[in-house]
């Protein structure tokens, strides 16, 4: 096998495996959420925890991960690149997220992978899942996942998915979303 051909897996293993690290870094995130809500559920009704999530020491972060904030509402968070740039921000609400990216960054839809991968792996792939579900009658028509992309002459100014369908999903856009942007930063400064 020649070196080029080794460092191209090897590039691929290393996407994989950063995905998956942000995948977790999530989960990480809603466990912790959990954690604190039991907490203050102990509290509210007199019960005090021997280990409250506050006490429990720090996690350390891989890839330089944002810390998990406890100022922000639950439902905003930031998304940044590998090396902690804020990319954008994204809101969760019922059953709708939105993404507005940082106004530092020209993000446009033409820059790769934002329409291959984001728009045409992920979206449209999720979109046509729900499409065959309601076709079969697992879901009601108005349960598909639907998207919108606002842009100005190219440039993202939020982009908008309706019905995302649940926690799994959730996390699954979230990541992709993170890998896609970071990926667009990686082209927007070098």
């Amino acid at each position: 096998m020649s070196t080029e051909n080794e460092t191209k897996k090897l590039l691929e293993f290393k996407e994989i495996i950063e995905k998956r690290i942000l995948e977790l870094a999530i989960e990480i995130k809603d466990l912790q959420k959990a954690l604190q809500e039991i907490d203050r559920l102990f509290v509210k009704t007199g019960f005090r925890t021997f280990t409250p999530a506050e006490t429990l020491p720090e996690k350390t972060t891989p890839m330089n991960l944002p810390p998990i904030s406890t100022t922000e509402p639950e439902d905003l968070m930031n998304l940044t690149s590998k090396d902690g740039t804020i990319l954008g921000k994204i809101n969760v609400e019922k059953l709708q997220i939105e993404f507005t990216p940082s106004d530092i960054f020209e993000f446009t839809t033409d820059i790769p992978p934002f329409q291959s991968f984001f728009i045409e792996r992920v979206l449209e792939n999720m979109r046509k899942t729900d499409q065959e579900r309601a076709a079969n009658g697992e879901i009601d028509p108005s349960e598909i996942l639907e998207y919108k992309i606002k842009d100005n002459e190219g440039k993202i100014n939020t982009i908008s998915i309706i019905n995302y369908g649940g926690e799994r999903r959730l996390r699954e856009i979230n990541s992709s979303l993170r890998w896609t942007l970071d990926k667009m930063y990686d082209k927007v400064k070098g």
